[in-house]
């Protein structure tokens, strides 16, 4: 991750970025009270696989402009989930069906969601 951007920064440029793309519901998700994994998970739905997609891709490109280059990311819209890996923040790009049945949000309870 670029030091220059700050992890709660990093997290509001994420969810605009997803918005930007009309991403439905993003939620965030403050996992800092474990002792492992990963600080904070973002999560957000698309409504069909190009839109997925387009929501992959403007991260993505943004994440590239913003000079953040050290970060992984795996799936297809094929599987209907996206997932981005920046070390301190993890983004879920889910279709809604995936979305609904994985249901992270209930996984870590509602004390660590942080509502946008």
């Amino acid at each position: 991750m670029s030091k220059n951007i700050s992890t709660e920064k990093l997290l509001s440029l994420i969810i605009k970025w997803a918005e930007d793309k009309k991403a439905i519901n993003p939620i965030t998700l403050d996992l800092s009270f474990l002792d492992r994994m990963t600080d904070y998970m973002i999560v957000v739905s698309g409504d069909a696989d190009p839109h997925v997609k387009a929501i992959a891709r403007e991260i993505e490109s943004q994440l590239k402009k913003a000079g953040i280059k050290d970060f992984l990311w795996e799936g297809s819209t094929k599987s209907g989930w996206i997932i981005f890996d920046l070390g301190e923040v993890i983004v879920h790009i889910m279709l809604e069906k995936e979305r609904s049945y994985y249901n992270l949000e209930e996984l870590w309870g509602k004390k660590a969601i942080i509502y946008h």
